[in-house]
C-alpha cells in the first residue's frame, strides 16, 4: 500500500541526513517512524488484564490501611517537629 505525504523541508532535510548517515532509504525510515508511533500510541491502552483484574479476597483493602499513614498536617521533612 503505498501513499503521499507532505513535509515541511527541515523535516525533510533531517530525514535526508539521517538517510545519508544510516545508509538507508527514506522509505525504511520513514516506515520505521511510523511503526514506532503506531506501536506508542497502541501500548497506551490498558490491556484487557487491568480491567479483568480479581482481588484476592484474603488481602486487607488499601483503604483500611490508611489509618497507618501520616496525616496531612504532619511532615515528617519539619526540622522544628523534629
Amino acid at each position: 500500500m503505498g501513499f503521499h505525504i507532505y513535509l515541511e523541508p527541515e523535516l525533510q532535510s533531517e530525514i535526508e541526513s539521517l538517510c545519508r548517515e544510516s545508509g538507508r532509504k527514506r522509505n525504511s525510515v520513514v516506515r520505521e517512524a511510523l511503526r514506532e508511533y503506531v506501536q506508542k500510541r497502541v501500548q497506551q491502552k490498558w490491556p484487557d488484564a487491568v480491567f479483568d483484574f480479581k482481588p484476592d479476597p484474603k488481602l486487607a483493602r488499601f483503604e483500611s490501611l490508611r489509618g497507618d499513614l501520616l496525616s496531612d498536617r504532619e511532615n515528617i521533612f519539619d526540622k522544628e517537629g523534629a
